[in-house]
Parts: structure tokens; sequence; C-alpha cells
């Protein structure tokens, strides 16, 4: 763990790196952030282009512009944090999912941490209409719209194959990733910034001063100062040694496999894409576990947060409290009988 922690900041749309100056001022002078060693990615993002010389990159184009840029501009730092704005965030998401897609699963072990401030996980509504009006050939502004596909499947493969991975392979790489939201961000909502990240926070600002410390005592800077502390500390993790399992091998399935299997099958019960249904299956349940799992309207994404939730609250038994759910409103269905035997197999079930 010698040497620096290369931390690379990563704006928004219509933005510039200028928007990190007040983080990279305060980092510069902080005599315990000395081991820092800081870094800004830009990104062409001008509101329209006049040329028809030049065109404006879309997120696919600039996230492997950030996979090129840390592979060769960022090749001498052993461990990196990826610190991202609004958008940004999705660019970093997008370069995840992109590397991972690719089978390069080991090139992102580098990275200890990922931290978002304000990011568009689930697409902003504000002035959503006049954005379509005014930017809609900005192919930039179209990631932003609620609901966006390639957006979902990004944020799918990162919890799947990022957050709920345990091992480096070609296809997973495990990352702590943190989300914040700003407390009165009215471009980007909590709901959105947090999503269904495990690690989250809300911290002072708005959409854009959330990013914009005014000394070290800000919240916002504390926050990222403790991470780059974290960071250092930890080390980076070793990739397994056999990525792939042979076939009839009797190996459990990793957690981020169990939990696409277990959302698809809850998914065929009935009603199970109602919200009224998922709140008769939550009363159900230990309480504690729905106060900390995060809503969506999306039965998936919410669905994934319930199951993640679960892995905190062992001790409560959550598992069987959902098959006793599911045996009580929906009795004797094919579908609950599915989830319970996957429930079964996968050794989760006390009762």
């Amino acid at each position: 763990m010698s040497g620096d922690l290369g931390v690379v900041f990563i704006h928004g749309i219509l933005s510039s790196a200028d928007t990190w100056s007040p983080f990279l001022s305060l980092i510069e002078r902080d005599a315990d952030l000395s081991f820092v060693a800081p870094s800004t990615f830009s990104y062409p993002s001008p509101p329209l282009s006049l040329s028809p010389l030049r065109r404006i990159p879309d997120i696919n184009d600039i996230a492997d512009s950030l996979r090129t840029y840390l592979t060769h501009e960022r090749a001498d730092d052993t461990g990196l944090v990826l610190v991202a704005h609004s958008q940004g965030g999705l660019v970093v998401q997008r370069m995840l999912a992109r590397t991972l897609a690719d089978g390069r699963g080991p090139e992102l072990a580098r990275i200890r941490r990922i931290v978002l401030f304000a990011c568009p996980n689930s697409g902003s509504e504000l002035l959503l209409l006049l954005r379509r009006g005014l930017l809609r050939w900005h192919p930039q502004e179209r990631d932003l719209r609620p609901l966006n596909r390639d957006i979902t499947e990004a944020h799918r493969i990162v919890l799947n194959q990022v957050i709920h991975a345990t091992t480096v392979s070609e296809s997973t790489c495990p990352i702590r990733i943190t989300a914040y939201a700003g407390d009165s961000d009215g471009v980007v909502t909590p709901v959105s910034a947090k999503s269904v990240f495990p690690e989250v926070g809300v911290l002072p600002g708005d959409h854009f001063t959330i990013i914009k410390p005014d000394s070290t005592g800000h919240r916002s800077y504390a926050a990222l100062k403790r991470h780059l502390r974290e960071a250092r500390l930890t080390d980076v993790p070793e990739p397994a040694p056999n990525a792939s399992t042979p076939a009839g091998s009797s190996a459990p399935r990793p957690p981020a496999d169990l939990y696409r299997v277990l959302v698809d099958r809850l998914l065929t019960v009935p009603r199970m894409s109602e919200p009224a249904f998922r709140e008769q299956i939550y009363d159900l349940l230990p309480p504690v576990i729905i106060h900390q799992m995060r809503r969506d309207n999306a039965a998936r994404v919410e669905l994934f947060s319930l199951l993640r939730s679960f892995e905190h609250y062992r001790h409560l038994a959550p598992w069987d409290s959902l098959a006793v759910a599911l045996e009580t409103l929906v009795p004797e269905h094919p579908a609950v009988t599915g989830v319970l035997d996957d429930l079964a197999s996968a050794g989760l079930r006390t009762a």
C-alpha cells in the first residue's frame, strides 16, 4: 500500500473540471491528505455544437474515454478513488459496466472506493419537458431522463457485479460505492441520488453547492476526507485463482447471482408488481428492515433493495419471515413454491 492514492474527480453535464476547485484547494492545504494525488477528468459537454466537424460525445464515449484515462494517465497509481458529481456518476457506472462486459474485471481492482455526489441514478424530472425541447439533440441529456434503458442496465450490472460481488474475476469486481444526496437538491431528488446503494447519506446543499465546501469542516469535505483515509488503508483485492466454476460444481452461487434469481422468481408471484401488494408483504417482515430499505416505483429495484437489507439483519431470520408472508398472502401458488425452493436450496431458511 505504498505510494500516493490517486483521486480522480469527474464533473457533470454542461460543466467542467473547474467545478471541483473548492475540493482541490482544500485538499492541497490539508496536511492530513498529503498522500492524495488528485486529478480531474474532463470531457466536452457544451449545450450545443455549431461545427459540423465536431460532435458532442455520448455517455458511452465518455465512459470509454475515462477508462483510457485511468489506464494510461493514472497507470502509476496502485490505488484509486473516483469522485463524481451528477452525470459524472453515470459516466463512472457506465465505465464499470462496459469494462466488465469486456471481461476486464481485474482492471478495476485498484479502484478502492467510488463516491457519488447528487448522481441521478433514477433520472431527473426537473424541467424534463423544457430539456427535451431545448436539448433534444444533446446525446448526454437523454441519459438524464427517468427510466432510461441504458442507465437502468448499467445500474443493474453495477449492483450485481460490483456492489454484490465477492471476488475479482473477468465479470466481477467488488468496489465500495457511497452515494450522497443534497438536502435541498431540486435537480436530483434524494430518492434518485441514493437509489438502492447500501451506503448512502444526505449532505447540506443543493445540486451545485453540495460540492462547494468552504472549509475543512464542511460536511461534504469531511465525508470525502474520511473515505480517502479509509481507502488508503484498503488492500487491493486479488483476482480469483479461477474465475469460472466448472460444470457440475457444487460451489454456492455468488450473492449477486442469488439476488437476481430470487428477484426474478419473486416477480412471478401474482400482484408483486403492485406497490400495495408489496406493502402487505412488508407489514409481515421485521419493521427495522423495512425502515432501512430503499423504496422505488420499479418493483425489481425495490426488491433488490429489500433482499440486500436482509444481509444486515440475519439474526432476525428475515428469509423465514418472507416465506411466511408469501405463504400467507398467496397460499399454494406455484410461484411461491418456486421462491421457497430457492430459499431452501440456498440454505437461507432456518425453519
